[in-house]
């Protein structure tokens, strides 16, 4: 009975190393040692600037948006590095955003914002080549890794609350946590590196526990310490996770269903995976239903093909694409975001667009790697096929780029304004605290005056 039992163990994760968690080729390059670190860095670098523009360089570099001032600022400034960092909002544990509010004490308040949203847009740019390496397993072709890693950087779909805020930050890691998962890491300090990020974005947010399939079926096929890491840091995270939210006492938007979470989804995510949220948007305000639903047969004809044709990566595809769908409709029912996030016939909006980034994103995934297993399995480059999804989904970065509503600020005064009023508050009323309003309107960060009036 053992015997078949470690048998029938054997196959399953022989069956799971060959479908799910393969060993990516060795990639044969020209750039070595400091010309890849180069490379590597600039990449990087351009990926941060690049978010920074989408809402103007002055926005990004002196604006605060929402919970950035009021919660993870306000509470770096007001507690102790652990105690901040510690502390869970909204339900669950948010330690990369409280994190990245430790940098804006680290610099003078007026720049608080530059380094905060400078900081928010490189750990964005590092999770993007995360998923470039890792998903080298179920998508060969280094080119369409980098769109897959152009559409994670800057994504289509989503909208101005999402761009250079630490606030929304976890989505986009939360996605390069998913191909981390599939990963062989070939070297122990990278699946460290992995396992750090996987840690970090488990602990900022409940959304990595969708992936709880993946982990589990990754711990089946564990083949040594560096598969050890990779997996025992999302388990570790997710334990905490799960800890903190059963432990907490906030209470947010309740449970609510409507049939309109189904109708976002086909909105947002399956149209929006292929136009983007603004062709998407004016595609919609044209011809409604009737250009919708072609969207979504021609999505599901492809995918339906593809995993009828490929050689490899069926499995991981169909994961993907469960995964999207639970995701959103769980996301939308948990958040009550159904009936703000649907489209009417008369108009569409850009509320809610952070929950559309991942299921997204895991979408494409799927494509993507459909694509890249179907040439590579006719032993063909990529064709016709491969150009004409490229174009389509760079025109869709183009379309969306810009999120910005005004080139001065997001909804709410520019930081510096805000902090010279503080300043003239505080010296005119002798005031010992002071609210230093940031984006949208309404929000703000309470700072000492101290910090504000010289020689107070």
């Amino acid at each position: 009975m053992r015997e078949r039992a470690g048998d029938a163990i054997g196959r399953l994760r022989r069956q799971l190393d060959k479908s799910l968690f393969p060993v990516a080729e060795q990639e044969d390059s020209s750039f070595k040692g400091w010309e890849a670190a180069l490379i590597i860095v600039s990449l990087v670098a351009l990926g941060a600037v690049l978010q920074l523009f989408r809402i103007g360089p002055s926005a990004a570099l002196n604006s605060l948006w929402a919970e950035d001032g009021a919660v993870f600022l306000g509470g770096a400034l007001t507690h102790g590095f652990f105690d901040s960092v510690t502390t869970p909002y909204a339900e669950y544990l948010v330690v990369m955003p409280r994190l990245i509010a430790e940098t804006g004490t680290l610099v003078p308040l007026h720049d608080a914002p530059m380094a905060m949203n400078i900081a928010t847009v490189i750990v964005i740019a590092l999770s993007a080549l995360a998923v470039w390496f890792a998903g080298a397993g179920h998508i060969r072709s280094p080119y369409l890794r980098t769109l897959l890693a152009a559409l994670m950087v800057l994504s289509p779909v989503c909208t101005l609350e999402a761009v250079a805020t630490a606030t929304n930050i976890a989505w986009y890691m939360a996605f390069a946590v998913f191909w981390l998962l599939f990963w062989r890491p070939k070297t122990t300090w990278g699946a460290c590196l992995g396992g750090l990020l996987i840690l970090v974005t488990g602990l900022s947010t409940p959304g990595t526990l969708f992936f709880a399939p993946v982990a589990l079926l990754r711990a089946i096929a564990i083949r040594g310490r560096r598969d050890a890491i990779v997996v025992g840091s999302y388990v570790l995270a997710a334990v905490l996770q799960l800890i903190a939210i059963a432990t907490s006492t906030e209470t947010i938007a309740g449970d609510t269903w409507s049939h309109n979470i189904l109708t976002t989804f086909l909105q947002r995510v399956v149209d929006g995976s292929v136009l983007g949220l603004e062709l998407a948007g004016e595609t919609w305000l044209d011809w409604g239903w009737p250009f919708l639903i072609g969207i979504v047969v021609a999505v599901a004809a492809y995918l339906i093909v593809m995993l009828v044709r490929v050689a490899s990566s069926r499995s991981f595809a169909a994961i993907a694409i469960v995964t999207s769908v639970v995701m959103f409709l769980a996301s939308s029912y948990t958040r009550a975001v159904g009936d703000v996030m649907v489209w009417r016939s008369d108009v569409y909006n850009d509320f809610g667009g952070r929950y559309a980034i991942v299921p997204t994103l895991l979408l494409l995934s799927a494509g993507l790697a459909l694509l890249d297993s179907h040439y590579r399995s006719a032993k063909k480059r990529l064709p016709v096929l491969a150009i004409v999804a490229a174009a389509v989904l760079l025109t869709s970065i183009v379309t969306s780029f810009d999120v910005s509503r005004n080139e001065t600020d997001r909804g709410g005064p520019p930081w510096d304004d805000a902090v010279r009023t503080a300043t003239a508050e505080c010296e005119a009323k002798n005031l010992t605290e002071v609210p230093v309003y940031t984006a949208p309107a309404g929000w703000a960060v309470a700072v000492s005056c101290r910090s504000l009036v010289p020689g107070d």
